[in-house]
Formats: structure tokens, sequence, C-alpha cells
């Protein structure tokens, strides 16, 4: 599909990918900062500084995710108002994560 897309792809469809690739590498990464936070806050041990600083990490993915998820919509209710033809979904952000899982397993299995 990225290769297709990067060969035969107009730019409107390429920069509605890379925004569908920046809204799922945002929602990883804010799955792993609230695994550490939630890790750091489990660790802490009662150190009230600790805590805080748990809870800021796990505070601030939250608030990160939330300003990448408003930022898309943004983005999609702009083009319809200028009728730019931005067509991107969460089924096509889901087939293109199932894209990637698959190249990433594949290499994984030819590299044993």
């Amino acid at each position: 599909m990225l290769r297709d897309l990067l060969e035969n792809g107009s730019i409107i469809d390429i920069v509605a990918t890379f925004i569908a690739l920046a809204l799922i590498v945002a929602s990883i990464l804010c799955l792993v900062f609230i695994i550490i936070g939630g890790i750091s806050f489990i660790l802490s041990a009662g150190n009230e500084e600790k805590i805080k600083k748990a809870v800021h990490t796990i505070r601030y993915a939250i608030i990160g995710l939330i300003v990448t998820f408003v930022a898309f919509f943004a983005v999609s209710w702009i083009s319809k108002l200028l009728d730019i033809p931005f067509n991107l979904d969460f089924t096509t952000i889901v087939n293109l994560m199932q894209e990637i899982f698959q190249s990433l397993g594949s290499t994984s299995s030819s590299a044993q």
C-alpha cells in the first residue's frame, strides 16, 4: 500500500497517509508513556515527588493524545470546509496499521 501510494498516489493521498501514520505513532507513544507513568507510580514507594512525576507523565500523555485527535478532526473539518478531497477515516488508519504490522512480522520472521 505505501509503495503503491508513493509511486501512484496524489499529493493529497500522500499527506492523508502521513497524517494517519502520525496518528498511529502518537497513539502508540501515548500508550507507552501511560505504561511508563503507571510503572513509575507503582514503584514510587510513597515518595511524593515520584508520585507527582508519574501522575504528570500520565496526564501529559493523555493530553497529547487528545490534542492529536483534535488536530486530526480539525484537519478533516477544514478540508471539508474548503472542499478538499481529503479522504481519511479510521478504516484507512486500521488498514495502514495492519499493513505495517504485517510487514514488521514478515521481516522478523525472515530474519530468523
